[in-house]
């Protein structure tokens, strides 16, 4: 099968205008993700029952994950994501779609320490009836069919930490995305692998710290 692969190497923040649409999705998508306002949602970059999976965790709907993240200003005095390396990957032509490139390429999206070059070696002789075995054929009216990938850290700090010390995760997130054009398209689902372990060790050490007093540690008994 032939899917065209584009790759930015550095933040989202200088993906150009030029670049494919999952870039460009993923260029207002995050700092929407990021925004601690409740007045910032990511709903419409959703479909209403796309499963969002963290970790092991079971899917959960956008549904019931959206309004949790609109409430993480009440703990949390900075979030966001540093982007590494991000890749968006053109499925339509895998899903029955014949008006995209037929060539495998691989480009930076702009000028990096990357080379940017053509991975002509990605190109794969899966038979067709594989291919349909991967890729379901697209619903009435969808003609964009999208994954993108990218390697990012997260910082979260809180807001009763009087360090306001960063937590830093290193995560990797896939989002396939659907549409019928490139302004409509949204994620129909979204799978991140992280280790939370950190973030959850310093907010309890938070809440212990805000319970005992700073420092203070219980009496042992006499």
């Amino acid at each position: 099968m032939n899917t065209t692969i584009t790759i930015h190497h550095g933040p989202y923040e200088t993906i150009p205008p030029t670049a494919s649409p999952g870039l460009l999705f993923l260029q207002r998508f995050l700092p929407t993700a990021d925004s601690l306002s409740p007045h910032d949602s990511i709903r419409t970059f959703f479909t209403p029952n796309a499963p969002i999976l963290i970790g092991s965790n079971p899917p959960t709907p956008a549904n019931d994950v959206i309004p949790l993240l609109q409430v993480r200003g009440r703990h949390l005095a900075h979030f966001r994501h540093e982007v590494h390396l991000a890749w968006d990957m053109d499925l339509s032509r895998e899903t029955g779609v014949t008006d995209t490139p037929s060539s495998t390429q691989t480009s930076a999206s702009h000028k990096t320490d990357g080379d940017g070059s053509n991975d002509d070696g990605g190109a794969s002789t899966t038979p067709a009836s594989a291919s349909n075995a991967l890729y379901a054929q697209l619903t009435s009216g969808v003609r964009l069919k999208r994954t993108v990938m990218f390697e990012a850290t997260s910082e979260t700090v809180f807001k009763n930490d009087p360090d306001q010390f960063a937590v830093k995760l290193r995560e990797f997130n896939i989002l396939d995305l659907e549409g019928s054009s490139v302004d409509d398209l949204q994620i129909v689902e979204m799978r991140v692998f992280l280790d939370s372990r950190p973030v959850q060790a310093r907010a309890a050490r938070l809440h212990m710290e805000s319970a005992f007093g700073d420092g203070a540690t219980q009496e042992a008994p006499g």
